[in-house]
């Protein structure tokens, strides 16, 4: 059954809200909607900017781009840490990062991969500085201590494209921890009257974001230079909305705005099915933790939670595209997530202040990680863990295909 369609946009942002508490122990109050997950980042960023000064965000280089432009547009400059390959995110950094002018460290739950993450808190109170939780692939869900207090000050979460979500394309959802309120309650306010402010989208936009699943569909239809060419007439005649505008990729960002009613609609509708989501995507994650086995990879992680992926590191980036090359033959959607790094990478490193030879570890996996899918069915789970199983090695299976 769907929401009620003449719910109007305040009484669908509220339901919204509503159901983010309900499905996390949290409470309606402290949880705030845009239009875009970045959008809702930027806004944090620009208050912490504005009440602390400029300074530095620590954060990690194996992430999408657009994790990294609000920082940027809010005046902050990110600072990168190396990756802990058990999580493929930020472990505790060294002290050393933190000279002063730190104002925050991203804690960023790739893949949905959370575990115990209480030394990130203990790294940001002991330095004075604020804890954003990067929620974006796991939606409603929380790093939080053995109490079960979430540990995050700012927490960041997501329904758009290629998140946990599969029927929401936009919308984000940002959590403010009400004793922020306590700790800064001028900055609590600040970022609170921000999102108050946030306009619906325009017109343009709003055509773009109901016609999306339509265009999209048309796209893909197409083939080669031929979809290339006419994806971006579409986007330079204001037709479509991408995932990553190509102007995002020089550090810039749109204006940000707030959801509209049939965003809401969308979300919510999707949000009744997130439990069973879950429950589905932690039985996949079970499957391939107990039968996927290969001399070619090793697994990453042992987490028992519901992964938006699997990721999985192969010996070899030569490796990691024969096998890429073989699921996708088989009709299986295989993510490549942040490869490159600053994913899709950006046009200038300079303009993002990274270094790749800081981040080693980050620069090294990258391109030799796979990540399965969790949405699917218990059949073709196993058919992925069968094809990547074979007594024959992916290399032959490449000769043969």
């Amino acid at each position: 059954m769907r929401y009620n369609l003449l719910m109007n946009y305040e009484e669908s942002s509220q339901k919204i809200r509503e159901q983010l508490a309900a499905l996390s122990q949290t409470k309606a109050e402290d949880w705030h909607l845009c239009l875009k997950a970045r959008f809702g980042m930027a806004i944090v960023f620009e208050a912490i900017r504005d009440k602390l000064g400029a300074g530095e965000v620590i954060t990690t280089p194996y992430t999408c781009i657009t994790s990294i432009n609000p920082i940027l547009v809010s005046g902050l400059t990110p600072v990168y840490h190396d990756i802990d390959k058990k999580i493929l995110s930020t472990g505790k950094p060294d002290d050393k990062l933190s000279k002063g002018k730190t104002r925050a460290i991203v804690m960023q739950h790739t893949l949905g991969m959370i575990g115990n993450k209480e030394n990130l808190r203990k790294y940001a109170d002991k330095h004075r500085i604020l804890l954003i939780e990067d929620s974006a692939h796991c939606i409603s869900r929380f790093a939080r201590d053995k109490n079960g207090e979430i540990l995050a000050d700012i927490s960041i979460h997501s329904f758009g494209v290629e998140k946990v979500l599969t029927g929401t394309k936009f919308g984000g959802a940002i959590w403010i921890n009400p004793l922020l309120r306590q700790k800064n309650p001028e900055l609590h306010e600040l970022i609170t009257n921000k999102f108050a402010k946030l306009k619906q989208p325009d017109f343009h936009m709003a055509f773009r974001v109901r016609t999306y699943r339509l265009n999209n569909a048309v796209i893909q239809r197409l083939h080669g230079r031929l979809r290339r060419g006419f994806r971006n007439f579409e986007i330079k005649a204001g037709l479509l909305e991408p995932p990553i505008y190509p102007f995002e990729q020089d550090g810039h960002q749109d204006e940000a705005r707030t959801t509209n009613k049939y965003i809401n609609e969308r979300i919510l509708n999707q949000l009744k099915i997130l439990k069973t989501n879950y429950i589905r995507r932690e039985t996949n994650v079970d499957l391939y933790h107990t039968k996927l086995k290969s001399k070619h990879f090793s697994k990453i992680t042992k987490l028992k939670e519901p992964l938006l992926a699997y990721p999985i590191e192969f010996k070899d980036s030569a490796k990691a595209n024969e096998a890429y090359d073989l699921l996708s033959s088989q009709g299986f959607f295989i993510r490549r997530w942040y490869s490159p790094l600053l994913y899709p990478g950006p046009n200038k490193l300079k303009i993002y202040r990274y270094n790749p030879a800081n981040t080693p570890i980050a620069e090294d996996i990258c391109n030799r990680i796979l990540c399965l899918p969790t949405d699917l069915t218990a059949i073709e789970t196993n058919k992925i863990i069968k094809l990547l199983t074979d007594q024959k090695s992916l290399v032959e299976k490449a000769v043969e295909k």
